[in-house]
């Protein structure tokens, strides 16, 4: 079973979960856990040691890559404002100048009512006017005091929060198992073009047309049922072994060292041995018979 098949069979829980996560930190976690869930499950299936291997190997790298797998949805701007309170109630300063502006206006009038009561009295206008100015600008001061600074403008702060797309994540992280099963595919197309290729070899090595020759005639033989054929075809392979300088040994006192003896009703050659120059290649079989 594919991997991709796997993922498809638990996508409507996986992406419940991914939607649930809230954050890329916590999605990333989420997927890890399908990964491990997914090369559990793939093992148990895979016969090939091999296959499981190259699959833990893809699996670690996707795992690697997950932190980078883009999980942006809707992005949420909140905004504030804050504001800067005036200063509540006059100043001792503020009550000074209010003060002094009232005292000075006070003395600046007393000569003019005291000439309009004694005629005769004289008023010194320099001075009046000097000390009613004094009262203004003392009054106006206090009145600035009281109004306070200009308001300083709000103050704006702005907070963004952006949603993950369980969507999202989902098909980039099908993209990359995808691409793990296409990548297992190769290797099992790999394998099964490595047995295609030892396909017509013995012991790694291809057989000749001619090994190819006697293994049919032997195989014949056994059909034929018939005992000369068998008997025929038994020295042609005689002389195949020769042609490899390969001699066929029976048992007898000299070539004694090339069997081994079982007991049996009569001497002779149970199964020959099988010598190239002088070395023996296989062990032949033979009874001394009884004594």
């Amino acid at each position: 079973m594919k991997l991709i098949e796997l993922l498809e069979k638990d996508k409507d829980n996986l992406v419940t979960e991914l939607t649930a996560s809230k954050s890329a930190e916590r999605a990333v976690r989420t997927l890890e856990n399908e990964l491990d869930k997914l090369l559990m499950v793939y093992n148990e299936s895979c016969g090939s040691e091999s296959e499981r291997n190259a699959a833990a190997y893809m699996m670690q790298a996707v795992r690697l890559s997950l932190p980078l797998i883009d999980s942006a949805g809707e992005t949420k701007v909140w905004e504030t404002e804050s504001y800067s309170p005036r200063k509540g109630g006059p100043g001792l300063l503020t009550i000074i100048l209010i003060a002094a502006g009232a005292v000075l206006c006070g003395l600046a009038l007393f000569p003019i009512i005291s000439y309009a009561v004694n005629a005769g009295s004289k008023v010194d206008y320099l001075k009046t006017f000097g000390l009613v100015l004094l009262g203004l600008v003392s009054a106006v001061a206090a009145g600035a005091m009281l109004r306070g600074p200009a308001p300083k403008a709000p103050k704006r702060s702005q907070r963004i929060e952006t949603q993950i797309d369980a969507g999202k994540i989902y098909r980039s992280f099908r993209n990359a198992i995808l691409s793990v099963d296409q990548n297992l595919e190769e290797i099992r197309a790999m394998q099964r073009w490595d047995k295609r290729d030892e396909a017509g070899m013995i012991d790694g090595h291809p057989v000749s047309s001619s090994e190819l020759d006697v293994f049919s005639d032997l195989l014949a033989a056994s059909y034929s049922q018939d005992p000369e054929y068998a008997l025929e075809k038994i020295e042609d392979i005689r002389y195949y072994l020769h042609k490899q300088q390969i001699e066929v040994v029976e048992y007898s006192e000299e070539t004694a060292q090339f069997f081994d003896m079982m007991p049996g009703q009569r001497a002779g050659t149970i199964r020959p041995a099988l010598v190239a120059d002088g070395s023996l290649l296989r062990k032949g079989i033979a009874s001394a018979g009884r004594k």
